[in-house]
């Protein structure tokens, strides 16, 4: 669905955003991303390889980026862009959204750079691509009816006055775009050195329910899980009385444990079982592989 959008706001977004790529030859990938900060551009982890990228400006300024950090679950990368001169756009409050809410994409599909795409929000905070327990089940989500092509991955999702509400990541069937919140890439952007974590590598599972539980993969020796007799196959399903909806809420829960010390529910054998964890300061790892 088509809306009018002002030409100010259209253009200062497309100044904001950048053509990022990768390889060369028959190996070359791309997409877009977005300045959200002087010398750092945002975009999706599935554009970036780790390494060297190549970032053009709106103007046509090419500049040689670094891949400062991925979240390959959450599909957002962190560039660092050294002498990039396009303007920074701002962050929205992606919580704020609701269904019908009209929104513009930026991005540079098949070549055209700058295009603009407009839409209006279907909803907002679905947890899953596939709703089946796939690749994407845990993850939060603004589904739009904005038209997306190869190209357009990594580029803005913003609303009518410009703050960029999500970074724009794939298409479903059926055509509607899914992008990453702005919340989640504020999670992303504030995230430096160490936090609580379990020492546990995790994959998120649709549980007999319909809802969504955290499977463990593996453990670290000796780390908080190991130390708490936990054991690959359980299944983390809720923290501090709180059942999980999406993956981050875990991260959430750890980041607010009073004295380091977290409940958790988990399910082994069919049976739900409680267990107080001590949790240590590390990075938590979170799977989608099968």
């Amino acid at each position: 669905m088509a809306v009018p959008v002002p030409g100010r706001v259209a253009e200062a977004l497309r100044r904001s955003t950048v053509v990022v790529r990768t390889g060369s030859g028959r190996g070359a990938g791309g997409g877009s991303g977005v300045m959200l900060a002087s010398d750092r551009v945002v975009t999706n982890a599935h554009v970036v390889r780790e390494g060297k990228v190549a970032v053009e400006s709106w103007e046509g300024k090419t500049v040689s980026g670094t891949v400062v950090r991925t979240d390959q679950f959450r599909d957002l990368a962190l560039l660092s862009v050294p002498g990039m001169s396009a303007p920074p756009a701002q962050l929205g409050d992606s919580d704020a959204l609701r269904a019908g809410t009209p929104v513009i994409a930026v991005g540079n599909p098949f070549g055209f750079t700058g295009a603009v795409s407009t839409g209006i929000v279907h909803a907002s905070g679905g947890s899953s691509a596939d709703g089946a327990g796939g690749a994407f089940f845990g993850q939060r989500w603004i589904h739009a009816d904005v038209r997306l092509a190869p190209g357009n991955s990594g580029g803005p999702l913003a609303d009518l006055q410009g703050l960029v509400i999500g970074i724009n990541t794939m298409v479903m069937a059926g055509g509607l775009a899914l992008a990453v919140p702005s919340r989640s890439v504020q999670s992303f952007l504030a995230r430096t050195g160490q936090r609580p974590s379990l020492g546990v590598t995790l994959r998120p599972v649709a549980l007999p329910d319909g809802r969504m539980g955290l499977l463990i993969l593996e453990l670290e020796t000796g780390g908080a899980a190991d130390r708490a007799s936990l054991l690959p196959g359980d299944v983390l399903v809720a923290a501090n009385e709180t059942r999980f909806r999406f993956v981050d809420d875990l991260q959430s829960a750890l980041d607010e444990a009073p004295r380091g010390l977290l409940k958790v529910e988990f399910v082994r054998g069919g049976e739900k079982r409680p267990r107080h964890v001590a949790v240590q300061l590390a990075r938590e790892r979170v799977t989608t592989a099968a």
